[in-house]
């Protein structure tokens, strides 16, 4: 082991000791070395922490950081980036890419905190994705693939997750509207148009009649539904 090397091993140790996460020393595609790890830390913090002593200026000089992201990390990247507003995209896939995670996320120190509704819509993206490839371990890549195949909405209405009575009958009505921004954003058909669809459903069920109800009572009172 040279003295860079060991200089760097001593730093990786330094900083999991600091961070709670651990790191790694990795040769990199430039002859010089890399120190990885996963969520945690930025890069630039870390870039930040290592400018301590403990380095030589031959340790120094090339020295590469690099966070990979855990699966976890990616789904709830994907599902933000599904459901984020995107008005040039007039309803089709908005673009979700492992490059364009990594950007949302370039900032964050991870694990990132999530609502109950998200933490089941990334077990439900996991859990699909690794049965698709019958696999423990799925790349960015897939995971991307997986959301964008199967859209966003069907993973929520998987999920057990508590609906909104705009999303009750968006589930319903969607299909036949050809709405694809509910397939693969979330976004609910105008309000209107659910209210006329439910009208001129002579077999609604229950549940969506309670929603129309919910809806127009907001409509007329200027507030959510409960």
């Amino acid at each position: 082991m040279t003295d860079a090397r060991r200089a760097l091993e001593v730093l990786a140790a330094a900083l999991g000791e600091r961070f709670g996460t651990a790191f790694a020393v990795e040769p990199d595609t430039r002859d010089g070395l890399t120190l990885a790890w996963t969520d945690g830390p930025t890069a630039d913090q870390v870039a930040e922490a290592a400018r301590v002593p403990v380095l030589t200026p031959e340790a120094a000089e090339g020295l590469a950081f690099h966070r990979a992201l855990s699966e976890r990390a990616v789904a709830l990247g994907a599902i933000r980036l599904a459901v984020a507003p995107s008005p040039p995209a007039r309803g089709l896939p908005v673009p979700v890419s492992p490059a364009g995670i990594e950007s949302l996320w370039w900032r964050t120190p991870l694990p990132a905190t999530a609502t109950p509704r998200e933490e089941r819509l990334v077990y439900g993206l996991l859990y699909e994705v690794h049965d698709d490839h019958r696999s423990n371990h799925v790349t960015p890549q897939q995971i991307c693939d997986g959301l964008a195949h199967r859209g966003i909405a069907m993973l929520l209405l998987r999920s057990g997750a508590e609906l909104t009575p705009a999303e009750v009958l968006t589930a319903r009505y969607a299909a036949a509207h050809g709405h694809l921004a509910w397939r693969h954003r979330l976004v609910t058909m105008p309000v209107p148009a659910l209210l006329r669809a439910v009208r001129e459903d002579p077999q609604a069920p229950p549940e969506c009649r309670a929603a129309a109800r919910a809806l127009e009572a907001e409509a007329t009172t200027g507030t959510a539904p409960a």
